[in-house]
């Protein structure tokens, strides 16, 4: 491919280096048969990261005379520019890695408004996939390349008649042919070196409004780049310090694809697809192309991830598709179908008169598909703008699921210190709109905790064994895993309890007695509640007011809790070496009850000789729409069990509007300071209310604990019945 280039990429050029002093430079060096034209353009002069010399780009007037630049000896590369300075210069074809194709700087603010990446697809070039070629003079074999990303993007944006937007444009070159025929793992070598080369490029301003273009296959890259930088967002808008005012702002603000399938539903298809063009048409060896359907799946994976982060960040597409066949054999690549993006704040995909391998391709005469575009994209660049000049930009966009609040301390970091496993009921009680909750929860969750777990986090099932997986790095791999359970078999959760806390149990016992950083357990339960019934023996029942309330199933759920606590308090753990968050999917209110009770009653009331509050180690969360996903929720539910002030937090309900609906106010949880107060227990006196036989609040009775018993089956409270004053009411029991 290098030897049919006809456009260089030339570093190192002087600091004060101009157009003119580059063709200046080529047409002094390079021989010129009667007097004809060596180059016929020169790209704007642009920095490259934090170095000293500038670089540019160089069409020559055919391939032949960009041979002879590229022989160029190192003496005869030495340029001196005409304002001063001289440097030996180099000359390459590859364009790997980052190329500045043009940088334009707003008069008010001496920068750049935004920066716009490129990247080429299957066998792709970071020059020639965007460029057209017209002859000028055939008897002399000279032709005109025009590079619309250089030479007709910026006059489009900066001379629109509403926006005039100042554009850094950058193209993106890797080897696309080597990443499709090997291992399907291999995507995350462009996209680490993509954003490695991106964040020393932007180290001086790494929040400038980000745009991406992608044609085929590169899209899938930009996609699971932009996976990779939410994922980085969420921790980075966590890690401001403290009272900061400054909020992290989530940089991409929209994408142009062309040739990029987005419907999910046709994706693995569409998919297989360009990969089968890769061998049958880009004439690479078939024979090389691994995995051709572990592939498509796992790029419909990383299509799916990147729907969720598009919807939550509120990220515009841009999306094109070809109308003109690839030829008889594969017709239409991506077709309106496939192209169309389901999301208001994106404009109908636009249609392109060429076939998949050349629509991304445009000229001086030919931008009346490009243009209407490129005026989305400029008001998208506004947008973002703006925005970003009024501060108001939030990390999540406008989504209300996920709000961020990043002006607090890192509240995740407590996650470095424990092994944090998920352990997901899959019986078929948790069918329909509670599965669809879990994978959202499950997906929110798994990320943010492996930003803080280098080990990454372990996923299990109540019923699915073989799915269950250990040290999950890639959040796009936890997705997979419970996208594709089954749900079957019941909901053994005292079995389960018992097994995952037992196994914890032997590690810890054999730990080296001199390891002082031995990492604690972390146990999130995601269940509708609904526990098989279990056996237990009349004789043995130690709390008959419990049993009153708790059927024996949960009766026998407690119990092992407080015998695993007490295994724990022998070993000499710590009193927050363990955690068990319960989170309860939908609205069983005998569940309800009882993961509260278990929250709030176990607390203080078993002696545990060296440490009674070992037995603090249960949390509980409830969670029955989307609406409940919010920061607040992801925290407690996270860090809950094992953060002892996290643990006392009542997530804020409102009572019109039913359990399941916390309310924000000015981006902080609202509460009363009153009901605040009390939600921090003394450990002497303790505010919570009576439950009914079925579970219900009686909200005219508060209760102070005088004393404690001394043996697990001297389980039953002793208290002291009042009455609450009559302007009083009654405060939620924390949560």
């Amino acid at each position: 491919m290098e030897s049919a280039q006809q456009t260089l990429r030339v570093a190192g050029l002087p600091s004060k280096t101009e157009q003119s002093d580059v063709k200046h430079f080529f047409t002094e060096r390079i021989n010129r048969k009667h007097g004809r034209q060596i180059v016929e353009s020169v790209g704007p002069i642009c920095g490259h990261g934090d170095r000293i010399t500038k670089r540019t780009t160089v069409s020559f007037s055919s391939c032949k005379t960009a041979q002879k630049a590229l022989k160029l000896g190192e003496p005869s590369r030495r340029l001196s520019a005409e304002n001063g300075g001289a440097e030996t210069i180099t000359l390459e074809a590859s364009f790997r890695d980052l190329t500045t194709l043009h940088s334009s700087v707003n008069p008010e603010t001496t920068k750049p408004d935004i920066d716009i990446i490129a990247l080429h697809g299957l066998t792709g070039h970071a020059w020639n996939s965007f460029t057209t070629s017209s002859s000028v003079d055939e008897e002399a074999g000279r032709t005109k390349e025009i590079n619309w990303l250089r030479d007709i993007l910026p006059r489009l944006l900066e001379q629109n008649r509403q926006q005039h937007i100042y554009p850094r444009i950058m193209t993106y070159g890797y080897d696309a042919d080597v990443w499709m025929t090997n291992s399907v793992a291999d995507i995350t070598v462009p996209v680490d070196n993509l954003l490695s080369s991106l964040e020393i490029e932007r180290n001086e301003d790494p929040e400038r409004p980000l745009f991406f273009i992608g044609h085929s296959l590169g899209g899938i890259v930009i996609k699971q780049a932009i996976v990779t930088l939410a994922n980085e967002a969420l921790k980075k808008g966590m890690q401001q310090p403290p009272n900061s005012t400054k909020q992290y702002n989530f940089p991409v603000r929209g994408c142009m694809f062309f040739g990029v399938p987005n419907r999910g539903t046709d994706y693995p298809e569409t998919a297989s697809s360009l990969l089968k063009l890769l061998s049958r048409v880009f004439n690479v060896n078939r024979n090389v192309v691994r995995d051709l359907e572990s592939k498509s799946q796992r790029l419909a994976k990383i299509a799916s991830k990147f729907g969720q982060i598009r919807e939550e960040r509120n990220i515009p597409i841009i999306s094109f598709f070809e109308t003109v066949k690839y030829n008889n054999f594969f017709g239409l690549i991506v077709d309106k179908a496939s192209a169309v993006i389901e999301y208001p704040d994106s404009p109908r995909p636009f249609g392109i008169n060429r076939n998949h391998r050349e629509m991304a391709k445009f000229s001086d005469g030919d931008t009346h598909a490009l243009e209407p575009a490129i005026n989305f994209l400029a008001q998208f660049a506004r947008d973002a703008i703006n925005a970003r000049q009024l501060g108001h930009l939030s990390v999540s966009g406008d989504a209300p699921s996920m709000i961020i609040n990043s002006n607090v301390e890192d509240k995740f970091s407590i996650l470095d210190s424990y092994d944090t496993v998920f352990l997901v009921d899959d019986s078929p009680s948790m069918a329909g709109e509670r599965w669809e909750l879990v994978k959202k929860i499950l997906n929110r969750s798994t990320t943010v905790a492996m930003c803080y777990d280098p080990d990454g986090v372990d996923m299990h099932f109540f019923n699915n064994k073989n799915a269950n997986q250990d040290n999950i790095k890639d959040p796009v791999i936890a997705e997979e895993i419970h996208q594709n359970i089954e749900l079957r078999g019941n909901t053994p959760l005292l079995h389960q309890l018992s097994e995952h806390l037992d196994c914890y149990r032997r590690i810890f016992e054999t730990r080296n007695a001199d390891e002082i950083n031995f990492k604690g357990y972390n146990l999130i339960i995601l269940t509708d509640g609904k526990s098989d019934e279990e056996f237990e023996d009349p004789d043995e029942v130690s709390d008959r007011e419990d049993a009153k309330v708790n059927s024996a199933a949960y009766r026998l759920i407690r119990k092992e809790i407080v015998k695993m606590a007490r295994a724990f308090d022998k070993a000499q753990a710590g009193r927050t070496q363990v955690g068990i968050q319960f989170c309860q999917i939908g609205n069983d209110e005998g569940a309800h009850a009882f993961f509260r009770y278990l929250d709030n009653n176990l607390k203080g009331r078993y002696k545990l000789g060296r440490d009674a509050s070992a037995l603090n180690m249960v949390d509980t969360i409830h969670c029955s729409t989307e609406a409940d996903l919010t920061e607040e929720f992801l925290h407690k539910l996270l860090v809950g069990a094992i953060d002892k002030k996290t643990d006392h937090v009542e997530l804020s309900e409102d009572s019109s509007e039913g359990e399941g609906n916390r309310q924000l106010v000015g981006g902080q949880r609202h509460s009363d300071p009153q009901t605040t107060k009390q939600n921090f227990h003394d450990p002497q006196t303790s505010i919570r209310p009576q439950l009914g036989p079925n579970g219900e609040q009686q909200q005219h009775t508060w209760y102070t604990q005088q004393d404690q018993p001394q043996s697990i089956h001297d389980d039953q409270d002793h208290w002291t019945p009042g009455q609450l004053p009559r302007d009083s009411t009654l405060p939620q029991t924390p949560s």
